[in-house]
């Protein structure tokens, strides 16, 4: 005589014991939609420019992102172009006008490398930075077909 006819409940034995497996189809479709939400999330643009560490770059309000272009750094005793020193800020100094030969020299041969259209410049500088020196390194830029420059600076936070 059979358990159901008897009126007595099976036993776990006489049952067929079945572990719930998902598809794997649904899994994959799952993980597939989490890893490209998570590539969305992240900034594709990512940081172009790295700021040097020993300078204080002033704030600003401006939202847009800077291109990759030639670096000037002016830090409180020389003027970089893409990591190298070029000229003392004791040598600016004692520039008449705003020419600064040397730093003429050095941007005259990277401009011949380079296309017209590619020729833009980004100057970091500490917000203390004198004017002096800047406009005599921006004069400098232009007078070596430079003349598409900006100055780095950090987004004010509100």
């Amino acid at each position: 005589m059979s358990a159901f006819m008897s009126g007595m409940v099976p036993r776990k034995s006489q049952t067929q014991q079945k572990t719930a497996m998902p598809p794997l189809t649904s899994l994959v479709d799952m993980m597939t939609i989490l890893l490209v939400f998570l590539l969305q999330s992240f900034s594709a643009e990512g940081q172009l420019v790295t700021p040097s560490k020993d300078l204080e770059l002033a704030e600003s309000t401006s939202k847009k992102s800077p291109k990759p272009s030639l670096m000037i750094e002016v830090t409180q005793n020389s003027v970089m172009v893409d990591g190298r020193v070029i000229v003392s800020i004791n040598e600016i100094d004692t520039t008449q006008g705003l020419d600064i030969k040397i730093l003429h020299d050095e941007l005259t041969d990277i401009a011949s490398l380079s296309d017209k259209e590619e020729r833009e410049v980004i100057i970091q500088c500490d917000k203390n930075t004198d004017f002096k020196h800047l406009k005599k390194i921006m004069g400098t830029c232009a007078r070596a077909s430079w003349s598409q420059f900006s100055l780095l600076v950090v987004e004010r936070e509100n």
